[in-house]
Formats: C-alpha cells, sequence, structure tokens
C-alpha cells in the first residue's frame, strides 16, 4: 500500500448478536477516529474501525490509509466513497 492510498472493506451481516454502535450511515470519518499500530500491519498505516446498523444489517467498517496519520484529501475520499454505498 502506497502512502497516498485509502482501501475500504464493508461487511454486511444479519447478526443476533447486538453489538453497540460506533456510527450512523454512512459514517463520517475524521482524523482522531483513525489509529496507526493496528496489529498485523506496518506502522506506516493507520486504521478507522466502525460499526453500525442499517435498517434489517448490521455494518462494519475498516478503512486502512497508507499513512500513519491521513491526510485531508484521503478522509474525503474516504468519506465520498462511504456516501456512495446503497444497501
Amino acid at each position: 500500500m502506497s502512502k497516498d492510498d485509502v482501501a475500504i472493506q464493508i461487511d454486511v451481516a444479519r447478526e443476533s448478536a447486538k453489538l453497540r454502535p460506533t456510527f450512523t450511515w454512512p459514517p463520517q470519518i475524521t482524523r482522531p477516529q483513525v489509529a496507526a499500530g493496528f496489529e498485523g500491519l506496518p506502522s506506516r498505516i493507520s486504521i478507522y474501525q466502525g460499526h453500525g446498523r442499517v435498517r434489517r444489517r448490521e455494518v462494519s467498517v475498516f478503512v486502512l490509509f497508507g499513512r500513519p496519520r491521513p491526510t485531508n484529501g484521503q478522509l474525503r475520499r474516504a468519506n465520498a466513497e462511504l456516501r456512495r454505498v446503497r444497501f
């Protein structure tokens, strides 16, 4: 992953377990919500993790950034992409 890259993974499921939501859809990622040093990843990569409920589905979102602190442009790109997702 290069320093300017952004990768998004969205998992959608119908879960019987109820987890405490961390966002409403679509999430709006801010820099303080992003952390570097996720287990198994190089420290130069940071990640946002969130979980929420969209209608009857449990949604988990993982957004990886190619830097320990994402740029404003990376945050804008990630948020714009998340706004385009339809369930």
